[in-house]
């Protein structure tokens, strides 16, 4: 089921439309719909992701030695066949923007007081994502109705069906070297 993600910028609005969504989707554990056609990506996706919670966390890092937030997207969707930039803002400008995230898509933080994208995740499914944490040191998952993460969503994208062209942002970007 797809998280419900606001095209406002306001944190009221975003945080307003994550509880919708996360409330939407508590009572749900229905697998990914078989009529997605990029379901068996989104399995690969996830599959990887979840093999590589534990993982250390390591500055620069992008392999299952060690891993940053935007260097565990780009493993992750490396190993189904997806390229990726490198760095979160620029896998925030790359990717798709998506109103509702599905399981295998991208969320992306500002984490910093940069005012910048500087954090992404991937969406797991059921509320949850899974990053790289610099903080705990390692790969986790994590429930997303916190407030420390409903604060700090700038937005969600795919790169699943990248064929298509990319629709303008909703969300304000700054540019820079981040993630």
């Amino acid at each position: 089921m797809p998280l419900l993600i606001s095209p406002h910028a306001g944190h009221i609005c975003i945080t307003v439309w994550l509880l919708t969504g996360l409330l939407w989707l508590g009572g749900c554990a229905a697998p990914m719909s078989l009529r997605d056609p990029h379901a068996a990506a989104r399995q690969r996706i996830l599959r990887t992701a979840e093999r590589l919670v534990g993982t250390p966390y390591a500055p620069g890092g992008e392999s299952p030695n060690g891993v940053d937030c935007s260097g565990l997207v780009q493993y992750v969707y490396q190993q189904a066949g997806i390229q990726t930039p490198r760095s979160a803002i620029a896998q925030f400008q790359a990717g798709r923007s998506q109103e509702r995230v599905l399981p295998g898509d991208l969320l992306f933080f500002r984490t910093d007081a940069s005012g910048k994208v500087s954090h992404v995740g991937i969406y797991a499914g059921q509320g949850q994502m899974i990053h790289a944490s610099s903080g705990n040191g390692q790969v986790r998952k994590v429930n997303l109705n916190q407030p420390y993460w409903q604060q700090r969503l700038v937005g969600g994208a795919t790169f699943l069906g990248k064929e298509n062209s990319p629709v303008s942002r909703r969300w304000p970007v700054a540019d820079g070297p981040n993630g």
